[in-house]
């Protein structure tokens, strides 16, 4: 039997990094496993380590306690607390029924110009609320975006009206040229963690590549790029290769200028919901471009300051 050389002890930059995305997940409205902390951590612990620890840690255990292996603040008091957790684990429950319906909706806007097809978002989070969208990140083959838009659009439409399934968002969307140099510049930790946490549907092969050119990821979550590269190398060896399809550039030029129209003008209106309603950290904006189309709320943003204020990864 393997037994550790030494005690875990929650130190400074453990406790630093947990209450880090604690307040993180609270932000966003939810709350954060002891799973998933291990992952997001690089403390050399297991789950078992750090719920031995916790207790040991005065901050963390004035501050917080583990209820049904979720990380809960204790001034919400104990039905709260249970509350908090019956709420998550229904989320939970909505993102894994969400995740089934875009497999089925992937079968129908898989193509030959399709290099990957993902849930992004909440869902691949595993956590969805009551109306969230299904946000997709799409990597299309050059030249093939905007017909891809076009088309899927049209599907997603049809779908939700056929299936009355939630709506479907192309949030992250981008051909192959665009998300390689992507990938592949250092970037920020929440970049990092969606890019990691996307469920892959169409395309394992391709997203395990561009995990090989975005190796910078691990110096942040070192467990979750180990286990993220892995599932995809494997997927891609029990689905084979993908074909592919270049598009043409005219076509995509003329969809870019017509359908990215329509995709400003169903941005602003969407905006304007939100306004009315007074839901500021929804409102976003549209970046699109001939090889690019990304939705930014301000939520994100809010996050992406948020996920920056996490103490820096050690030195490599």
């Amino acid at each position: 039997m393997e037994t550790r050389g030494h005690l875990f002890a929650i130190g400074e930059r453990e406790l630093a990094e947990i209450s880090s995305y604690c307040e993180i997940a609270k932000a966003n409205r939810s709350i954060i496993s002891l799973t998933e902390l291990r992952q997001l951590t690089e403390a050399d612990a297991t789950e078992e380590d750090f719920l031995a620890a916790w207790d040991g840690n005065a901050v963390l255990a004035s501050r917080y306690m583990i209820e049904s292996g979720y990380i809960v603040e204790k001034g919400e008091g104990r039905q709260r607390s249970r509350d908090w957790v019956d709420a998550e684990e229904r989320n939970r429950r909505r993102a894994r029924l969400n995740f089934t319906t875009a497999e089925d909706f992937a079968n129908i806007c898989r193509g030959d110009r399709v290099k990957i097809l993902a849930v992004a978002g909440g869902n691949s989070y595993t956590r969805a609320r009551d109306g969230d969208d299904i946000d997709l990140f799409c990597v299309t083959t050059v030249d093939s975006l905007w017909l891809f838009m076009l088309k899927s659009l049209i599907l997603a439409r049809v779908y939700q009206l056929t299936r009355r399934s939630p709506p479907f968002c192309f949030s992250y969307v981008m051909d192959e040229r665009r998300a390689r140099a992507e990938f592949a510049t250092p970037g920020d930790r929440l970049f990092a963690r969606d890019a990691l946490a996307a469920k892959v549907m169409v395309g394992a092969g391709f997203y395990r590549s561009l995990l090989g050119d975005g190796e910078w990821m691990e110096r942040f979550f070192p467990r979750m790029y180990r286990r993220s590269y892995s599932q995809a190398a494997e997927a891609a060896s029990q689905r084979g290769g993908e074909s592919e399809r270049r598009g043409s550039a005219a076509l995509n030029t003329l969809l870019y200028l017509t359908v990215g129209s329509y995709v400003r003008m169903k941005a602003h209106l969407l905006n304007r919901r939100y306004r009315s309603k007074d839901n500021t950290a929804a409102l976003f904006r549209v970046r699109i471009g001939k090889d690019h189309c990304v939705y930014e709320s301000n939520r994100y943003h809010m996050l992406r300051g948020m996920y920056n204020g996490v103490k820096a990864e050690r030195g490599r």
